[in-house]
């Protein structure tokens, strides 16, 4: 495991924005510039940033997502790094791969599965294994496609193992989230995600995260992207940081 973990970070580092939160949001990587007469669907977003004053400083971001769709399947594949350095001190660090599988069931059923491994050494996580299974429900679609939003509703277990001497924990949870993606013209795209995560029979340990992507085209594949994350996870040990947020503007471009 470590050593495909490994692989996996070697192709976020040279390959690929966006990871802050602990919770993926799949629903703004479905949606995004999905085609329907295409099988194969790619993008990558990224950005590099390196300064001085007294101390060095150093940003990494960056994300690969390859998806395959042929109704009535659709497989995700997403990568991610996050990486925030300051003289030798790391603020933060974190980077996951997750795989996703849905099946449509109707027009507005799906049912869907997906696994995730992750790693968070700043919040005292080495690693972060998860699997789970559900439904999402679209609530809404506009005539032209453009205005939507989803529910979704799932039964995700998950494997945490944490520095040492805080060993692993494992748990039962449901996962829960509304997904809203508006597009007031053919260039401005707006899409918000919020989830909801508690522990089943333990509703005080939770996460929770909401994302907000707002995205301008300024050709046929290059974007301006503005990114809002804000999440909490009250799963962590003591002395980790359990509340974040961030704030990105790069650039994406899509295959």
């Amino acid at each position: 495991m470590k050593r495909l973990f490994c692989i996996q970070l070697v192709f976020f580092i040279c390959a690929s924005p966006t990871l802050f939160s602990q919770v993926v949001n799949i629903e703004e990587q479905r949606i995004t510039g999905t085609n329907d007469s295409m099988h194969w669907y790619g993008h990558m977003r990224g950005g590099v940033s390196l300064a001085k004053v007294q101390q060095q400083s150093l940003q990494v971001h960056g994300q690969v997502k390859v998806q395959y769709k042929d109704d009535p399947h659709l497989t995700l594949l997403l990568l991610n790094l996050n990486l925030l350095r300051a003289g030798e001190q790391d603020f933060a660090r974190q980077a996951f791969a997750h795989l996703r599988y849905n099946y449509k069931i109707s027009e507005t059923w799906t049912w869907e599965a997906f696994t995730q491994v992750q790693t968070s050494p700043i919040q005292l996580l080495e690693q972060r294994n998860l699997f789970g299974t559900g439904a999402r429900y679209r609530l809404l679609k506009s005539k032209d496609g453009r205005q939507r939003i989803y529910l979704g509703a799932a039964w995700l277990w998950e494997q945490n193992r944490f520095t040492e001497p805080l060993g692993y924990s494992s748990w039962h949870r449901s996962s829960n989230y509304i997904s809203t993606t508006f597009r007031p013209n053919k260039k401005i795209t707006l899409i918000q995600t919020t989830y909801w995560q508690p522990v089943l029979g333990l509703i005080r340990n939770y996460r929770l995260s909401t994302e907000w992507l707002l995205k301008v085209d300024l050709t046929k594949k290059l974007a301006f992207t503005i990114d809002f994350e804000y999440g909490i996870d009250k799963n962590l040990p003591v002395g980790a940081p359990s509340e974040t947020y961030a704030w990105r503007n790069g650039l994406s471009w899509q295959l």
